[in-house]
């Protein structure tokens, strides 16, 4: 029997009562957090072009596109919502999965929501659980790295993860949401030449997945039909995409029991790639330590432990080196060391233009060096998330070493809900300057349970 058939019981026979409170209470920040980050993504790389498509193509009027403040189809909604959700890449991440989670189901859901509520709070919320459940699952499971196969868990997972979470929602049966993931693994896609051409795909692939996971449960609902071996049959995705190398016990042991989504890493506001952001927080370390400014550098060496990290973030030499695009930046971890370097940390400025732009951490960049030490990874993928190793060396001889494994957020050093509504406040500034619904929408996530209509947080969001 294909692993699919475990995975829809458990998504559509969870109920609400059967999440543990710290489920409920890790989603409960997955929903604020992502909503920030898709109100942040408004102002982000391409966003406006494609909006104005959407919106000149108009439709029937059913949810939000946060990035235009009016209605459009649920799945052209929930396509520019996912859009800006990964725009400023400040949504979550499972570390060791290398797989970005809710960012996939809450846009997918939250159309649905207001497409076709009310739909209560604990319902949502709910489904979000078993939304981002699924994409754990199925991207923990692959034993093979994206270094070889050039496949985008983040994307192909989220697929499977807004498909059910929306099926969930839609009130499919369980033939039916057979069928939406079937007609979702068709249309799957996503790879990670994006982040290598650093284009703009690397965002609006987080779009396409959570419209084609949404758009596959409406067209089960109408009576489409899917394959049903979706995961492990000939052409399934783990033979397809993985080659055939994957754990089917990570896949299904302690299913509704054991909840990976608790495993996912909330980000601080630093909007760049994951796996920087240990190396960002030991060179800050470092320099404040030695008490210097940018220009008593001699060395900064970056220990890399991992292939899959030196790989998304180190290659090719031409372009971490030498950033020309917002993309190129956000997954460089040379240009990211250096502007923290000369500047006490990365924030939201940092990938403004002026802050791509800026003359110190470009200065800076030809002494920023990586050392590439495989050793403890042996034959596998590698354990996450990465320790962020790093010597600073000065000019005038001194050098300190410093390390940091567990960055703010992830399950090891957590937020709680304060400090994601402080991020929120934060996106919330850099996608809408001046607006004074930050805290509606801050206040409703918190009370979620008793929310009677999902779908008015997309009204709260849109002001």
């Amino acid at each position: 029997m294909d692993a699919i058939e475990n995975l829809l019981d458990m998504g559509l026979n969870t109920r609400y009562e059967d999440l543990p409170p710290e489920v409920v209470e890790r989603t409960r920040m997955a929903i604020l957090d992502t909503l920030g980050a898709s109100i942040a993504g408004m102002t982000g790389e391409g966003v406006a072009p494609i909006a104005q498509m959407y919106q000149s193509w108009g439709g029937t009027t059913e949810a939000t596109a946060l990035a235009l403040g009016q209605k459009l189809p649920m799945p052209a909604a929930a396509m520019l919502n996912g859009i800006c959700g990964r725009a400023w890449d400040l949504d979550d991440v499972h570390e060791q999965n290398t797989c970005h989670v809710n960012v996939n189901v809450v846009p997918a859901i939250l159309a649905v929501a207001e497409g076709r509520g009310p739909i209560h709070g604990r319902d949502f919320l709910s489904a979000l659980a078993i939304g981002a459940e699924m994409v754990c699952r199925t991207s923990a499971a692959s034993r093979i790295s994206f270094s070889e196969t050039g496949s985008s868990m983040s994307y192909q997972c989220g697929f499977y993860g807004a498909a059910l979470a929306s099926a969930r929602l839609l009130g499919l049966s369980k033939d039916q949401a057979r069928h939406a993931l079937g007609i979702a693994h068709a249309r799957l896609a996503g790879n990670q030449q994006g982040y290598i051409a650093g284009a703009m795909t690397v965002r609006l692939m987080q779009g396409v997945a959570v419209e084609g996971g949404l758009l596959s449960a409406l067209m089960a609902e109408k009576g489409v039909t899917g394959s049903s071996e979706i995961l492990e049959g000939k052409f399934g995705y783990f033979p397809v995409y993985h080659r055939g190398k994957y754990d089917r016990h990570a896949l299904l042991d302690g299913l509704g029991k054991t909840w990976l989504l608790m495993e996912v890493s909330l980000k601080p506001a630093y909007p760049c790639c994951k796996y920087t952001h240990g190396p960002i927080e030991a060179t800050v370390e470092a320099m404040k330590a030695l008490g210097i400014t940018a220009n008593e550098v001699e060395k900064i060496t970056v220990k890399v432990t991992n292939r899959e990290v030196h790989d998304l973030v180190c290659l090719s030499r031409e372009r971490k080196w030498n950033p020309q695009s917002l993309t190129d930046a956000q997954f460089s971890l040379p240009f990211n060391v250096a502007y923290a370097a000369a500047n006490g940390g990365v924030d939201v400025q940092t990938f403004q233009p002026a802050g791509l732009a800026n003359p110190a951490a470009r200065a800076l960049l030809s002494r920023v060096d990586v050392d590439l030490d495989l050793a403890a990874q042996g034959e596998g993928r590698g354990t996450f998330p990465m320790p962020g190793i790093v010597k600073v060396q000065t000019t005038s001889g001194r050098s300190i070493d410093k390390t940091v494994v567990y960055v703010k957020g992830h399950p090891k050093n957590p937020m709680n809900y304060e400090d994601v509504a402080a991020k929120f406040r934060t996106c919330a500034a850099l996608g809408r300057p001046g607006w004074k619904g930050a805290e509606a929408v801050i206040d409703a996530v918190r009370q979620i349970e008793q929310l009677q209509s999902a779908g008015d947080l997309a009204r709260l969001c849109a002001g």
